[in-house]
């Protein structure tokens, strides 16, 4: 059939339709014209092919949505976490298979059934506080629970959901995605276990944990280590400079070294210092540290923070009593050795010079008897020989000017009988110098005799000085020649010296200060003893 005659049929019907409709407004004959049917035709055929294209396209849009709901079934279905949609009466309405695993259920038997079934009886209450807190707000909520399996076997979960409402039946429906956490829970429980005994150890040994972070500088301290700083919470920032200001200003510099030597070298950290808490204590603390390296965090620094002013009291105390025992040990053995010297030199004195005097006025009687001068002048001059080397004898071990007259005048007469023509010695000692206890005296005597002993025998001087004096219950002695000086090193010559070593214990039995300056004009000896009471008593000597 030719579209003309089509055109005519359609025409033909469309004023068959019209004339018989009720509305006598319409008679074809007064109201539509051919051109006019036409004119319609040729609408309705474009609305045609319009409907045809839309019919196309909503088609295309039908296989995409199709081929992209299969796509979303797969990754709904092979999701590592199990999915679940939930009505507002907790009837499960879909689940993909991940969740179904998780269930050890079927697929089938999950939908339609409630959902709160699944949890053990005692985690309900979070189950429902779960559900309230979806239909609370808009945003996603999270909870941990334990999951009850087909099989009765239990396990932790995390769950996480958003209340979404449904416009068919106006009410709420839930998407809740579930996590099997069992073994990060495990791990967890593991590590707490683990940090609660490394807690109780370090707690055990007096001792904190911190951590520092090399970039910026930030320190963090566990609630031990507050306490071991005598610090609360809100007093300190977190900034190594905070932690400065708490140690003692005659420490601070050295920390602040150490540190920054610490954060450019990464070697370990090993400090001491003492601060001032703001009750006035002193503590005296242990920081010990080691640099953590890893590919997932910036470098950092991890140590311990122990207070050990207790061991350090301890320790002072060890080594005072140590150093009482040295004393101790020195002052007996000096003592011993003054007593055998006083009885050396009282049996010297008191018998063999009084015999020798007694052989020379025999002889003497027998020169003027026999008148034997020639045999006799031998004889004499071998016995003031005798005589004169006994009483020296007899001097050096027990000089008993010092014991009848006084340090004062032994010391200037030791200063008359070493005197030569080619060596003079001068004192000068102050007319206010303060009584000394006589122990004290002997070691004083004995140690400017040792030094004027060393003038003699090794400084090739031609005049030496003794100086003392006294200040505030400290007496001074000075020691000086116009020799050669020492030929070696100050610190070479008192190690090798016994006479030396001898006069350095007594200056630390005495709690003295010795000082040796030398050089080609001479040496100069000062030393510095404390003659209070009281440290004499406590000498024991």
């Amino acid at each position: 059939m030719s579209k003309r005659s089509e055109r005519e049929k359609v025409i033909s019907l469309l004023r068959a339709r019209i004339g018989r409709s009720n509305d006598p407004s319409l008679s074809l004959d007064k109201q539509i014209s051919d051109h006019e049917l036409e004119v319609l035709l040729e609408e309705l055929q474009i609305f045609q092919l319009e409907l045809e294209m839309q019919n196309d396209e909503l088609s295309n849009s039908y296989q995409m949505l199709e081929l992209e709901r299969t796509k979303f079934v797969d990754f709904f279905n092979l999701a590592p976490v199990g999915y679940f949609i939930v009505d507002h009466i907790g009837l499960v309405e879909e689940a993909n298979q991940t969740g179904a695993d998780m269930l050890d259920m079927q697929k089938s038997k999950i939908i339609g059934k409630k959902f709160q079934s699944f949890f053990a009886p005692q985690e309900l209450e979070v189950f429902y506080g779960f559900v309230h807190q979806m239909n609370s707000g808009n945003s996603k909520k999270s909870c941990e629970i334990k999951i009850r399996m087909f099989n009765d076997h239990e396990y932790d979960a995390r769950m996480e959901g958003i209340a979404i409402l449904d416009a068919a039946t106006n009410k709420n429906k839930y998407y809740v995605t579930v996590i099997d956490i069992s073994e990060s829970k495990r791990a967890q429980r593991e590590l707490m276990k683990t940090t609660q005994r490394l807690e109780m150890t370090l707690n055990a040994s007096g001792a904190g944990t911190w951590t520092m972070e090399v970039g910026n500088n930030k320190l963090f301290l566990d609630e031990y280590s507050y306490s071991v700083l005598g610090l609360m919470k809100w007093e300190f920032d977190g900034t190594i400079k905070s932690l400065i200001s708490l140690i003692h200003p005659e420490d601070q510099e050295a920390v602040r070294k150490m540190l920054f030597d610490t954060l450019h070298t990464f070697d370990d950290l090993d400090l001491e210092f003492r601060i001032t808490t703001k009750y006035g204590e002193v503590k005296t603390i242990l920081a010990k540290g080691h640099e953590v390296v890893n590919d997932f965090t910036p470098s950092y620094f991890v140590g311990i923070l122990m207070n050990i002013t207790s061991q350090k009291r301890l320790a002072k105390e060890a080594d005072d009593l140590q150093e009482l025992q040295q004393k101790l040990i020195l002052s007996t053995t000096f003592n011993a050795q003054e007593k055998e010297r006083y009885k050396i030199s009282s049996a010297l004195h008191d018998s063999v010079c009084q015999i020798l005097y007694g052989i020379r006025l025999n002889l003497l009687n027998i020169q003027l008897s026999k008148n034997l001068k020639g045999e006799f002048v031998n004889v004499n001059k071998l016995l003031d020989q005798a005589i004169r080397e006994t009483r020296e004898l007899s001097y050096e071990l027990t000089p008993s000017v010092l014991r009848d007259f006084g340090f004062v005048s032994g010391v200037k007469e030791m200063a008359q009988r070493l005197s030569t023509p080619g060596f003079q010695i001068k004192t000068t000692i102050k007319d206010d110098i303060f009584p000394i206890n006589e122990e004290v005296q002997l070691y004083l005597f004995r140690m400017i005799q040792e030094l004027i002993n060393n003038c003699i025998k090794h400084a090739q001087a031609s005049e030496a000085k003794i100086t003392i004096s006294s200040i505030d219950e400290n007496i001074n002695i000075v020691i000086s020649d116009n020799g050669r000086g020492f030929q070696k090193g100050v610190n070479e010559s008192l190690a090798l010296g016994s006479g030396i070593r001898g006069i350095k214990s007594r200056i630390f039995l005495l709690n003295g200060k010795i000082n040796v300056s030398t050089g080609k004009d001479g040496t100069t000896v000062s030393i510095q003893i404390n003659q209070a009471p009281e440290l004499v008593e406590n000498r024991g000597i």
